[in-house]
């Protein structure tokens, strides 16, 4: 099976938005995905398939289904969206699928997964974005539904949210930090996102912060005690010192590679 772009895009949703599709919805497939903000979506007159919209929600949007959402103006959505046909072999358009729901785990992931879409089909690399759009699905169909995530570890969504913190934050939180701020001990939260993440929180974060100044060490020509307080490192030498023992070379020798 394979998958035709139609068109792709990413909608940093106004606070007065809200979105009613035709009864009969749209001709191709929606995949429609939260990064930021707090709403609704359910199928149209049909409250029961209210599903709720967060970061890291993932929505199959089916052909021929009529579509309500809405968020709240305080916490408007940030939603990629790719429009597209299932093909089968002999290049037929074809519906095998219903809609679904999926919670993303790995947001970052998954972001630039649908960003690499947009950005080649935008660039006429139609072949190119659908090989990240299957890449797309592919890892949304490994993950569970939100309802199960949710039911079986309220934890996938605190872990999300603290890996979120550190791959943002200029200066990561710390551990003691993270527990005062969800009302747990230190030890626990730790154990829990090692259990949910596979990593310990310290090794996460230094691999965060590492790649971080990966980056601009190769695009930049930023000095090293900038990077340094641009990664929430003391100063230059502990850096430098965190970086040869995690990539095994120098940050100077990184950039001459």
């Amino acid at each position: 099976m394979k998958v035709k772009i139609n068109s792709c895009g990413i909608s940093d949703c106004p606070p007065s938005w809200h979105w009613t599709t035709k009864r009969d919805g749209f001709g191709d497939y929606d995949l429609w995905t939260a990064f930021r903000g707090q709403g609704m979506l359910s199928v149209q007159d049909d409250a029961e398939s209210a599903q709720p919209i967060h970061e890291g929600i993932s929505l199959l949007l089916a052909p021929n289904v009529g579509y309500r959402a809405w968020h709240e103006p305080s916490r408007p959505l940030l939603v990629i969206n790719v429009h597209f046909d299932f093909l089968d072999d002999t290049g037929r358009v074809i519906h095998p699928r219903a809609f679904c729901a999926r919670s993303i785990p790995d947001t970052r992931f998954f972001r630039e997964l649908l960003t690499r879409t947009v950005s080649s089909f935008n660039s006429n690399r139609e072949a190119e974005a659908e090989v990240f759009l299957m890449a797309a699905l592919t890892e949304f169909d490994a993950c569970e539904s939100p309802h199960t995530a949710e039911h079986d570890d309220p934890w996938l969504h605190i872990v999300h949210e603290i890996c979120t913190q550190i791959d943002t934050a200029k200066k990561p939180p710390s551990l003691s930090e993270l527990a005062s701020r969800y009302g747990y001990s230190e030890r626990y939260v730790g154990k829990m996102f090692v259990k949910l993440q596979g990593i310990s929180f310290s090794d996460y974060s230094r691999n965060s912060r590492i790649s971080r100044a990966k980056a601009l060490l190769r695009h930049t020509d930023a000095p090293i005690s900038v990077i340094a307080e641009e990664t929430g490192f003391y100063d230059a030498c502990h850096f430098t010192k965190v970086f040869r023992q995690t990539v095994g070379v120098s940050p100077l020798a990184y950039r001459k590679q």
